[in-house]
Order: structure tokens, then sequence, then C-alpha cells
């Protein structure tokens, strides 16, 4: 990690030591927390053993070019998103990228999942787009992902990223959550302002309530439902994507020989479309166009 620390005078810092399941088994993290955040954005050492999280604070700046940032949905219990930065952390050249994760749960633990949006579109995601501004304003490329009412949150971040720096923006939906009255035209809005610039991929699942299985208008839609080994529909998205990183499925041992789907009319999805993974996959992901017609992945190849 890059990044530079310069922790004010008085601020409080917490270690917390947790159990995450990461490659099928228990890794201990140290967690360090301020006291007092509602939201807080994590970035990522993945060189130790055990990976080393620290709080973005206003004082830090980051030397790296390139950053990913993973958040969560409404009423998250798990800690998900620090298990796939690492993850992407560990297949990344660091010198060149800085991985995190955005914690916004206590906004997010709402009564109504409509609520949870409303704070993440008008509160957590901006807040998460300055965050990564004061960090650096020279980014060449940072990488959104977020699930469910995460989809908000990254989506508002990536407007301001867009308005502050030059950066080019890759923006990843996982099941993104659009409530009742809501317009999901505003979920990747940016890739109609400028596709050479900016793009955005979306897994979702349909599921019997019909709640999440959004076609959105700016980004480009792939089905995942049928290669779902037998997670809960709403969360598989994350998982599978998890998976395309990790090469398995790393969040659940019962899956964890189960193969990992992600080819559909030749193009691998997932992971495999960033930037951060192939720099010619990324060339081809930005002419891969948004199209009211999912691509639906089948139970065909596996990821390579």
């Amino acid at each position: 990690m890059l990044c530079e620390r310069r922790y004010p005078l008085g601020l409080i810092l917490i270690l917390v030591l947790t159990a995450v399941p990461l490659s099928g088994r228990s890794r201990a993290e140290i967690l360090i927390s301020s006291a007092d955040s509602r939201t807080i954005l994590y970035l990522v050492d993945s060189d130790a053993n055990a990976p080393v999280f620290t709080v973005a604070s206003e004082s830090m700046t980051c030397a790296e070019p390139n950053l990913v940032v993973v958040t969560h949905g409404w009423y998250e219990r798990q800690a998900w998103p620090s298990w796939m930065a690492t993850a992407i952390g560990r297949r990344v050249d660091q010198r060149q990228w800085q991985c995190g994760w955005y914690d916004w749960r206590v906004q997010a633990r709402t009564l109504r999942p409509s609520r949870a949006v409303k704070a993440g579109r008008d509160v957590a995601g901006p807040w998460l787009g300055r965050r990564i501004v004061t960090l650096s304003k020279n980014w060449r490329h940072v990488h959104l992902i977020g699930h469910s009412a995460g989809a908000w949150v990254v989506n508002a971040a990536a407007e301001t990223i867009a308005r502050e720096t030059a950066a080019e923006i890759h923006i990843t939906f996982l099941d993104a959550y659009v409530p009742d009255g809501w317009d999901e035209k505003a979920l990747g809005r940016l890739v109609q302002t400028n596709p050479n610039r900016f793009w955005a991929d979306h897994y979702f699942t349909r599921d019997p309530l019909n709640l999440t299985e959004n076609v959105l208008t700016g980004a480009h839609n792939v089905d995942v439902t049928a290669i779902n080994p037998g997670i809960r529909g709403h969360l598989f998205p994350w998982h599978w994507y998890l998976a395309t990183v990790a090469g398995r499925y790393t969040t659940d041992k019962r899956f964890i020989d189960a193969p990992v789907f992600c080819r559909a009319d030749g193009v691998t999805y997932g992971f495999p479309r960033s930037l951060e993974a192939s720099p010619s996959q990324w060339q081809v992901s930005l002419t891969l166009p948004a199209v009211d017609v999912p691509v639906r992945i089948r139970r065909q190849d596996t990821h390579p």
C-alpha cells in the first residue's frame, strides 16, 4: 500500500480482531476504525497473511493511480465487501492499485429498503465520492462495486468522482435494487454521457417476488440466475462475482467445488471484465453496449 497515513492528533483508533471465511478458512483481520464514524472507507493491504484494513482519513493521500472499492446493500450483516477487496488485492499489482471497501451499515439499517436507497444516494454515496477525491485527484481508473441498495451508493460516488477528476470509471452493479417509483435510468447515467470513459455492468438474478431483477438502461446487463449452485437468490451475484475473482466459491464450503460459470456468447463475465483483471479485456468491455435484452450465462463454460 502506497497511501501515506498522517493521523491527526486526538484520533482514537480501535483494533478489532475478526474472523473472515476467505478461501474456505477463517482468517484474522485487523480493522482500524475511528470511534464515531457513521460511514468508513477502509483501504486494504493484502500483502500480509492477515490483511490489514486502514481507515481512509481526511489527511491521507494515495500514490497508486488506480482504485477499487466494494460496498454492501441494505441491512448487511456480513463483511463480505472486505473479503472481495482482499481477494482483488491479491490479484493486482499493488504498486498500481489500491483496494478498499466501504462500510455504511449504520445508514443502511433501516426499516424499509427504500430508505436505505435514499440514504445511499443522498448521503453515503456522495460522502464516498468526496473521500475518494480527497485521497487523490489524479486517479486514472476507479472501479466501484455495489450490491443491492449499494448500487445507489456507488452510482452517486461515481458522479462525484467524474465531476472532480479525469478518472476513467467502471461501475459494477450486483443485483441492483430499484424501489417502486424510482427511475432505474439514474443508475449508470454517466455511461450515456461518455461511453469511452465510463462503463457499467450489472449482474442480477430473477427472484419470485420480482424485486431486484431490473434491467438497467445504463448498464450491460447479465442474468446469472441459471448458474446459481444453491445460494440464496438475491445474495448470489456477490458470491458469484467474488468467485470469478478467486476462481471458486470461497464463502460457503457447501459450494467450494461447484463450477464457476462465467461465459456467454464468447465473452467472459464478472471480474475478468475489469481493467485490474486484464487491460485488453477492459478495452473489449468498453465496446459492450447497454442492452434491453440481458445476456444469460448458462451452465457451459467455467472460469478460465
